[in-house]
């Protein structure tokens, strides 16, 4: 499958070209950038064809699928204009900054009979199917939270996307869509009730650290936080009556070699399960796999629909 990169963000140089480089049967031929930055990448990764503008990727037939790592505002605009070439999509999440946009591009791919996958590449590590079983084979008793948390520190004095309102920027939008995700597919269930509260940038006026309350239908209270201005964390727990389970590096175990760390804490004391994966290739392989044998991502979609209502209440609730 040959695909071709739209935009050379630093998620495509370090993670989803050498992904697309390991997976078989993938080729990378052609990447295009507003930038300049194009033919840098092109020789970095031996890409043979490179371009200015968007839209000559999109008008070479040879392109079968396409990755955007846009910033968040435009993912809507490509991923219609890449369906209506024929290309196949794999959107950087936040895909959409709203349910109705993400409703006109999943029509957008289902009418131009391409596929289409959101790239929440966390959601593909082993991981997290070990924790569902653990949950269903009563391993900490019955649920009654998940706590998720994701924040880093960085330099906020120079311009960052991550800052700009009017590009989908923000802590929620950029690490807290990961607890509120994984939360929701977790437990899968529908969400009651919805809170939040966080600290407004005053200069650029997103949130810098926000922390949510959610009740799901099944009662379990959800608590999501995260921030641009404390230490690195990317972790959650599900705690029950019986015990907690804690994924220790719920989002990035491709910082820890791949390797996905779950301790359950109980009366007994402590058990570890360790589960390998390679996220962003395991992601690129079901994207592919479900193209050539017809699959359905359907799943993955409902997902998507589902957190973002969520996330449009919490932004809401933000301002």
């Amino acid at each position: 499958m040959k695909w071709g990169i739209m935009g050379a963000a630093n998620i495509a140089r370090k993670a989803l070209i050498p992904a697309l480089q390991r997976a078989e049967g993938a080729e990378v031929t052609a990447v295009a950038s507003l930038s300049g930055k194009e033919k840098e990448l092109a020789e970095t990764f031996d890409i043979p064809y490179t371009y200015g503008s968007y839209e000559e990727l999109l008008n070479d037939s040879e392109v079968e699928a396409v990755y955007i790592p846009l910033p968040n505002h435009l993912h809507k605009e490509w991923t219609i204009k890449a369906a209506q070439a024929g290309k196949h999509v794999l959107c950087e999440k936040p895909a959409a900054l709203n349910r109705a946009d993400m409703e006109k591009m999943l029509q957008a791919c289902e009418e131009n009979d391409v596929y289409f996958l959101e790239a929440f590449m966390y959601q593909f590590h082993p991981q997290h199917e070990k924790v569902k079983q653990l949950i269903e084979e009563g391993a900490v008793g019955e649920v009654s939270m998940i706590r998720a948390s994701f924040s880093f520190l960085f330099d906020r004095s120079n311009y960052n996307i991550r800052l700009d309102p009017e590009k989908g920027g923000g802590a929620l939008w950029d690490i807290g869509c990961y607890g509120l995700h994984s939360a929701l597919n977790v437990m899968n269930e529908e969400v009651k009730d919805v809170q939040v509260t966080g600290s407004i940038d005053q200069e650029h006026g997103v949130d810098t650290t926000a922390a949510a309350s959610l009740l799901l239908e099944n009662g379990v209270v959800v608590q999501v936080d995260c921030s641009f201005d404390a230490t690195f964390r990317n972790e959650y727990q599900v705690i029950g009556s019986e015990g907690i389970i804690k994924v220790h590096d719920a989002y990035r175990p491709d910082k820890r070699d791949h390797k996905g760390l779950i301790t359950v804490f109980d009366s007994e004391g402590e058990q570890v399960a360790i589960e390998e994966g390679d996220q962003y290739w395991l992601q690129v392989e079901t994207f592919m796999d479900a193209i050539r044998n017809n699959g359905s991502l359907e799943s993955y979609h409902q997902a998507s629909l589902r957190y973002l209502d969520v996330m449009e209440q919490l932004q809401n609730g933000l301002k």
